[in-house]
């Protein structure tokens, strides 16, 4: 039986949102990627939000690359 690999949406999109410049491109990018997967409503919303809520590129960035850290596990919050 082979293992199934399961990757997070902030792991699909991070290599592409971090090549990206505009900011508001890539909350496009962000917002249509994560409305084009099954994954829980709820989830789906904050994820929206907090993306929505980013008024710089960097920030964009720095909450993909928190949210990739709290899935694996290594966040600094408890």
């Amino acid at each position: 039986m082979s293992k199934v690999q399961i990757k997070s949406i902030f792991e699909q999109i991070a290599e592409k949102v971090f090549e990206m410049k505009d900011k508001d491109a890539a909350k496009q990018f962000i917002i249509e990627f994560v409305n084009s997967k099954g994954i829980n409503e709820h989830d789906k919303k904050t994820i929206i939000a907090n993306v929505e809520a980013c008024k710089h590129m960097y920030k964009i960035q720095s909450y993909i690359c928190n949210s990739l850290l709290k899935y694996e596990g290594m966040s600094l919050n408890k």
